[in-house]
């Protein structure tokens, strides 16, 4: 059995592309590692991952975590919902109330449980600092932080990065992902590299196709446009977890001692 890298999807304010990234980032590593790819929609309120993927779940994160799945690895297995490209999905809860059954220890033995059977386990979580964000940032081998390109969603990132280093949860695998990038709108990537103080690795250009491959339940990545340059740095993001060898996760008891 190996440690499958866990993929934490992170932002600190809604509304900046974190599932059309998720889901893009497991549809493209599936084709890699196919059935070996498990994508967690841990918005637990207001998950939407089911929809931009066209699935209807028989079962969703509260059944996931709670019960037999949580104890069995076999049993939790049942409880995932396949994807035609052979993408896994623990889907999010069917409403708020029953999403806030969820705690964060539930999700750090979730992921740990689909860690030691799936090789990328890639998480979609709600915006800023949630326990259970907290816990699937604990449990990372790799975090994406996500900003769009604008003042306040730079300023958020900032914040947010900054409390990540004070409790020492920034995984080894740290990759910055700036959406919406528009030259139009007065901010190129070296403001916002100095802005946050390090580097942006993957630039997403506003893009027309996005709404309609949300809306089809579709994901990009899948509809084989190859030249539409959203497809194409989408590519360059999954090429950074496709390419290189799995690592071994970090020792939980360290990075708690030092917060």
């Amino acid at each position: 059995r190996y440690t499958g890298r866990v993929i934490t999807i992170a932002s600190p304010k809604g509304g900046v592309g974190k599932t059309t990234v998720s889901t893009n980032l497991a549809i493209g590593l599936t084709a890699s590692a196919p059935q070996s790819t498990v994508l967690v929609d841990l918005d637990v309120q207001f998950g939407d991952v089911a929809s931009a993927l066209g699935l209807r779940p028989e079962y969703t994160l509260p059944d996931a975590v709670h019960g037999q799945a949580s104890q069995d690895t076999m049993v939790l297995k049942t409880f995932l919902t396949q994807h035609p490209s052979g993408l896994y999905a623990v889907c999010g809860a069917e409403s708020p109330a029953a999403g806030d059954t969820v705690t964060g220890e539930d999700v750090s033995r979730l992921l740990a449980s689909l860690a030691r059977e799936f090789r990328y386990v890639v998480v979609d979580t709600a915006p800023g600092l949630s326990p259970q964000t907290l816990a699937a940032l604990d449990r990372a081998s790799d975090v994406v932080m996500l900003t769009s390109m604008d003042v306040p969603g730079v300023r958020g990132l900032r914040k947010e990065l900054d409390v990540l280093r004070e409790l020492c949860m920034i995984p080894a695998g740290r990759h910055v992902v700036m959406n919406f990038a528009d030259p139009r709108g007065g901010l190129s990537v070296r403001d916002v590299e100095l802005a946050i103080g390090t580097g942006v690795d993957v630039v997403l250009p506003r893009s027309t196709t996005v709404p309609t491959s949300t809306n089809q339940g579709v994901p990009l990545i899948a509809n084989g446009r190859r030249r539409d340059p959203m497809v194409q740095e989408l590519r360059r993001l999954v090429s950074r977890f496709a390419a290189t060898p799995l690592k071994s996760p970090r020792g939980r008891a360290r990075h708690r001692a030092a917060s």
